[in-house]
């Protein structure tokens, strides 16, 4: 808005006021042009409801994929008469359908034949009926630059309107990208008789969109941050409305997913709406893709190194000119790598508040990433970020929490929690392995920055013997389902909401492929008793075993197969079993029993893909089968002779055959 509370674009309004109030035809057609995503159409649309009002038709087409002309007379039927054109009209019968395309010559069957020819030089249009008689409306074409149909053809279209109907025309387009066609240049000076370019009004597109929410709450504190919205928009150098509305859009998602708590922290839903609007922004104006959020922090270190490398290079020059001194303090990442960390750290620069932000993102980046990614709000680990956020800081918040955030502490405070947090860690009183993660991370990024005395390599030492102390006490609970493997990637990821500080260094990321070895060891160390709990299972629920060892459509789908049993199907659990105890249970059972246990058996090795992590059974399947045929024979002649055959030509073969084709 200006200083007299007018529009950026109030001059445009007044002089289509003037045009659509003419009492004689104007004999011309005015454009309204600007770039994609300006507001030209959020503008004229605004006008139309103003024409509205002053009881006035308008009617509107947007050209965009338009290929014959039946297509925009539709749009302007359907305008014209909306009682015949909803829906129980349309399906009202055939008979319906040949009357209204008798009275107005219209193909509503739309079988892509056009009513109306047309020449540039000499007009041959039969319009309908219904066109022929509309002397007090304007007629609006959208999106001119994005027609199918060739330009000569629709420019001659609407000059039919305008020179032999003498209606007033207002068309909207991207002028720039129809002078790429000389045809258009020809034409325009006869049709077109007024531009104007249309301005991006930012305030008052923002203004509108925010009306649209039906939440008060929201659209209170979006009024009152508008300026907020507006401000990052023109550091952007950012001219898109259509982002604009997106983020209000994406903002109203996030912002009804908040608990009631957060709502009333203004400055923890200022910073959700900055972030969002910066990420927004340059997403899509293709800067950075989802993927990259997650790097914008490493950009951001890298940039602190080189401006450290850097002055200490000139420190290390001022008192010695060696080689080896520069070589030392010269590590920078690979070229590629160099270069998009500059096309990140170009973005930091254009937003400094995000040198803020970055340090303790909110949420996560990961948080972020998905948002934009997949379109999820996980409103889990927001809520995990905004109870462990400074906003809610408190005296029940831990300790390390409290830590985490650093920059907001006073010397004291930060003297006081660092001391404490140490003490816990070194009495090994954390045993939620994530704390573990967050606290070394934190004491590796307080090193790096040379705000802890320790160095990053002992550091490292004395968290891998946290991990061997408390693994060898059994204080530390290392479970071995497949939700608590994460790949090494999403383990750097952040807890509670919180990203790993110190993530980016190399002694965090050894730690956490450490704690992935101490993992698959705890399995590995695990798998006899989980065996022998697995033969139990199979002796007293045979239905349960069959469920667990395969993968089916029961598969942790009912109450009595818990997160461990839902991955034992992919697990070499059964090569820890003894071949003798696990063939004399199964003859135990009654035939129908035995038949299941074996059909689960076949249908475990029917996947190519998990027979390469089962491969090792395969010795395991053979003894089985060989202790099998040892009771045929020696109970031939009987029922209890016959069975083990049986198992074995219709089951055990079967399993056996499919997981040796990986040997």
């Amino acid at each position: 808005m200006t200083q007299d509370n007018k529009s950026i674009n109030s001059h445009i309004e007044t002089y289509l006021d003037y045009y659509c109030g003419l009492s004689h035809t104007p004999g011309f057609a005015v454009l309204l042009k600007g770039q994609w995503g300006s507001g030209k159409t959020w503008f004229i649309n605004k006008y139309r409801e103003k024409i509205k009002q002053l009881k006035k038709k308008a009617l509107y087409v947007s050209l965009y994929g338009i290929t014959n002309f039946s297509e925009i007379e539709n749009a302007f039927f359907q305008q014209l008469h909306p009682v015949l054109s909803s829906k129980p009209m349309k399906i009202a019968g055939k008979m319906f359908q040949g009357m209204i395309q008798a009275y107005f010559k219209i193909d509503i069957n739309s079988d892509a034949k056009d009513d109306i020819s047309v020449n540039i030089k000499t007009p041959d249009i039969n319009l309908p009926k219904y066109l022929q008689n509309i002397d007090k409306s304007i007629l609006i074409f959208d999106d001119l630059e994005r027609c199918q149909i060739d330009i000569g053809n629709i420019l001659g279209y609407i000059n039919y309107f305008v020179e032999h109907q003498g209606l007033k025309v207002v068309i909207v387009a991207n002028e720039d990208k129809l002078l790429e066609n000389s045809n258009y240049k020809d034409i325009r000076e006869k049709l077109i008789g007024k531009t104007f370019d249309v301005c991006l009004d930012l305030h008052g597109a923002l203004q509108d969109f925010i009306e649209y929410s039906n939440n008060s709450e929201l659209k209170s504190f979006l009024y009152k941050n508008s300026k907020l919205i507006e401000k990052l928009y023109h550091q952007a150098g950012f001219e898109n409305l259509r982002a604009l509305k997106q983020i209000i859009l994406d903002f109203e998602r996030i912002f009804e997913n908040l608990p009631d708590k957060a709502k009333s922290k203004i400055g923890l839903i200022q910073d959700l709406l900055k972030l969002l609007t910066v990420f927004s922004i340059e997403i899509k104006r293709g800067i950075i893709l989802p993927k990259d959020i997650s790097k914008l922090q490493e950009a951001q270190t890298f940039e602190l190194t080189q401006a450290t490398a850097k002055a200490r290079r000139n420190y290390t020059e001022a008192r010695s000119k060696t080689k080896t001194d520069q070589e030392k303090l010269s590590t920078l990442p690979s070229n590629e790598d160099t270069q998009q960390l500059n096309s990140l750290k170009k973005l930091i620069d254009r937003y400094r508040i995000l040198d803020l932000y970055l340090y303790e993102p909110f949420p996560n980046l990961a948080w972020w990433q998905t948002f934009f990614d997949k379109g999820i709000i996980d409103t889990q680990e927001l809520e995990h970020s905004i109870f462990n956020s400074i906003y809610f800081q408190d005296e029940n918040t831990p300790n390390w929490v409290r830590l985490w955030h650093f920059n907001d502490l006073s010397d004291d405070e930060f003297d006081g929690l660092l001391k404490n947090v140490e003490s816990d860690y070194y009495n090994r009183k954390f045993t939620n392995i994530q704390e573990i993660k967050h606290v070394t991370g934190i004491f590796l990024r307080l090193s790096d920055i040379e705000l802890y005395s320790k160095s990053k390599e002992d550091l490292l030492e004395d968290s891998k013997l946290y991990i061997n102390c408390l693994k060898k006490n059994n204080k530390l609970n290392l479970n071995i389902t497949e939700r608590s493997l994460p790949s090494l990637i999403e383990s750097m990821i952040g807890y509670k909401g919180l990203e790993f500080q110190g993530k980016q260094l190399e002694e965090f990321q050894l730690f956490c492929s450490y704690i992935q070895e101490v993992r698959h060891l705890a399995i590995e160390e695990k798998m006899p008793i989980l065996a022998q709990e697995l033969l139990e299972i199979m002796q007293n629920d045979q239905w349960q075993f069959y469920t667990i060892i395969c993968l089916n459509d029961f598969t942790s789908s009912i109450n009595n197969v818990d997160e461990l049993h839902s991955i034992y199907y992919k697990i070499p659990l059964l090569q820890f079993i003894q071949e003798t105890d696990f063939t004399e249970k199964l003859l135990s059972m009654d035939f129908k029993n035995q038949s299941l246990c074996c059909s689960g058996l076949r249908q475990r090795y029917e996947s190519d893909e998990i027979n390469k992590k089962l491969f090792k059974e395969l010795e395991w399947l053979k003894s089985v089968r060989n202790l099998l045929l040892e009771e045929a024979i020696r109970r031939k002649g009987k029922p209890s002779g016959y069975r083990p055959e049986v198992l074995i030509k219709k089951y055990l073969n079967e399993a056996i055959s499919m997981l040796e084709k990986e040997d």
